[in-house]
């Protein structure tokens, strides 16, 4: 599952992200509810937001969009409440765990360029790009 701080530059023709996310594709890649939202705040602050619009909704006719559910919903809750116990910092995490939590539903791994955002979440398998 991509993380927005790669669909994002993957939309824009970074040179960096565009051969992982094509590397990627062929094993199956998704993306959460809470990634469509933030990239679709992107293009409405894009320069040229009806163009972006468009770069998106051709990537989301190939790259499936995760929902979020019920179950996805109890999954967070119980990470939210696992890591205040933890003593971890829960405030102004809710969409990161939502993301997370998305992920964790499904069995997939999160390829993200943000690993502090989630390092702390048991088992929780994380990808990098370098």
């Amino acid at each position: 599952m991509l993380d927005s701080n790669l669909v994002i530059p993957y939309l824009a023709d970074d040179p960096a992200t565009v051969p992982l996310i094509e590397r990627l594709a062929p094993e199956g890649i998704a993306i959460s509810i809470i990634t469509y939202l933030e990239v679709y705040q992107g293009t409405l602050r894009s320069a040229d937001p009806e163009r972006a619009q468009e770069q998106f909704e051709r990537f989301l006719a190939v790259v499936p969009t995760l929902s979020l559910s019920p179950a996805v919903a109890r999954r967070c809750a119980r990470l939210r409440e696992d890591l205040k116990g933890r003593g971890r910092r829960v405030r102004d995490r809710a969409l990161d765990l939502v993301i997370a939590a998305t992920a964790l539903e499904h069995g997939l791994p999160l390829v993200t360029r943000n690993l502090a955002d989630y390092e702390d979440i048991p088992e929780f398998s994380l990808y990098q790009p370098s």
